[in-house]
């Protein structure tokens, strides 16, 4: 199989796509190739145990831990990843991302075609008259200087042909590439990382499970002074009344919170609310952290993508422009 050095990397931009479209990112063309080159060179579960096995056999244990610890994150991740927001990630064909590159590349082939035809057209004027210079009784001299004429038209029509046929070559390559991104590529991807993981984990000592009392979280994405102010603003507004305590556990993702309901006609608010906070959390859980307060608050993935930026549409409305300004003071 390819160097374990080579596939760690390729796993981590994968895994930093699926992050980033959950979060609103989005995708490009060259993140939509890289999800192909990796299925396509996605090695055999029998080739990654046994180069997981000669690294047990001949790497000191601190780095075989490093390695280990680096795929499992990763694969974890996308497999999480998936099955949290199968359905988003399902609905995107990845082939409509050609749909610009094309139509540019039509455009340009359109207009290329008018120079080439304009550098062919004048140059078989040239070429006629040349032909005819036996007949017409032109001296010697006024033959070649028709005659040189003829040959820089010749060469400027050549490079106006080359330049369409690269045009062409272009385009073709932009189809190609369009046609070979499966309609399911995040499916497949998540498959293949899906059937990988129990074999690393096999031999990656996860840390030791804390017992049930133990094991609710404690750790803090955004800050009780942060969600205060939120509280404040947003209580009886955007989220039916609640407890400031729940109202930062349950912001916290913690086991033992309450449910947030959001008020009738303000999920749109709430979307944006849910993103500017985002940005406060850490790049790292930035993603699973949105994917589990769209869930917590009942929120479609495809409804907060195409919503989450509408209170600062040209124009806002006022009640949209007011919620936009109290909610810059709180995150500064």
């Amino acid at each position: 199989m390819k160097e374990i050095s080579q596939f760690i990397p390729e796993l981590s931009s994968v895994c930093k796509i699926y992050s980033g479209i959950i979060s609103g990112s989005g995708i490009a063309c060259e993140d939509a190739l890289t999800l192909v080159a990796f299925i396509n060179s996605f090695p055999s579960v029998h080739n990654v145990e046994a180069v997981i096995m000669d690294l047990v056999l001949k790497v000191p244990t601190e780095r075989m831990e490093i390695v280990l610890k680096s795929l499992h994150t990763d694969l974890d991740r996308i497999v999480t990843l998936y099955k949290d927001n199968s359905i988003y990630y399902d609905r995107r064909d990845l082939r409509f991302l050609w749909d610009k590159p094309l139509s540019y590349a039509d455009k340009d082939i359109d207009a290329q075609q008018k120079k080439t035809q304009a550098a062919s057209d004048e140059l078989k004027e040239a070429s006629n008259s040349y032909e005819m210079t036996p007949f017409n009784g032109m001296s010697k001299d006024e033959a070649a200087v028709l005659e040189r004429r003829v040959d820089k038209l010749t060469a400027e029509y050549q490079k106006e042909k080359a330049k369409l046929q690269n045009f062409y070559a272009k385009r073709k390559r932009l189809e190609e590439e369009r046609w070979s991104v499966p309609i399911d590529i995040f499916k497949l991807i998540y498959l293949k990382c899906h059937d990988l993981l129990p074999i690393v984990e096999k031999y990656y000592n996860k840390p030791v499970e804390k017992n049930k009392e133990q094991s609710e979280r404690t750790d803090l994405y955004l800050s009780i002074s942060l969600l205060a102010s939120v509280h404040e603003l947003c209580n009886g507004r955007q989220f039916e009344d609640m407890a400031a305590i729940d109202f930062f556990h349950a912001f916290n993702l913690h086991q033992t919170s309450k449910d947030l309901e959001v008020c009738k006609n303000e999920k749109v608010r709430v979307c944006y609310l849910i993103h500017q906070l985002s940005k406060k959390v850490d790049k790292g859980t930035r993603s699973e952290w949105i994917g589990a307060m769209l869930r917590n608050t009942g929120i479609e993935q495809e409804y907060y993508h195409s919503k989450y930026r509408e209170p600062i549409s040209d124009p806002p409305s006022k009640k949209n422009k007011e919620f936009v300004e109290a909610l810059k003071e709180i995150l500064g």
